[in-house]
């Protein structure tokens, strides 16, 4: 071996390390921000599920139901999947409908709502939750 092969191939291991390192550096930073926007995307679906309660029997909250409405309108257009905001449309127009008994389209639009909130934080893969085990019950005072 000469010596411009040694320093050719040491040169090389240097260029390499520095370009690995770099990689690498850009990689953490991504897995960073990737772990940021889901613990944001986690807190904005959490305010929106709490304030989808409003709507229900046993919970009516006027406020609740505005704060969503709002958050449908404002933040959802932001971090939600777009099958939950054609779920969450789909859920308010339910309430149109005369059908609000126990067990109505709004019910059925709330499961779905749940289960594809899940779907999108990657949730429902771990535990394969089904729209029949998914309820809001009333409270009984």
């Amino acid at each position: 071996m000469n010596i411009e092969t040694i320093v050719s191939f040491l040169t090389l291991m240097g260029v390499g390390t520095v370009i690995g390192a770099y990689c690498n550096h850009l990689f953490e930073k991504n897995k960073e921000i990737e772990l940021h926007l889901r613990d944001r995307k986690e807190d904005q679906y959490k305010k929106f599920l709490e304030n989808l309660l409003g709507f229900f029997e046993g919970w009516n909250n006027k406020d609740r139901k505005r704060n969503f409405m709002e958050e449908l309108y404002t933040h959802a257009p932001l971090y939600a999947s777009s099958e939950v905001i054609r779920l969450s449309n789909k859920f308010l127009l339910s309430f149109n409908d005369k059908d609000l008994s126990k067990g109505g389209k709004s019910d059925s639009y709330y499961r779905k709502l749940v289960i594809a909130i899940r779907k999108d934080m990657g949730v429902w893969k771990k535990d394969g939750l089904l729209e029949k085990d998914v309820d809001i019950q009333t409270l009984n005072e």
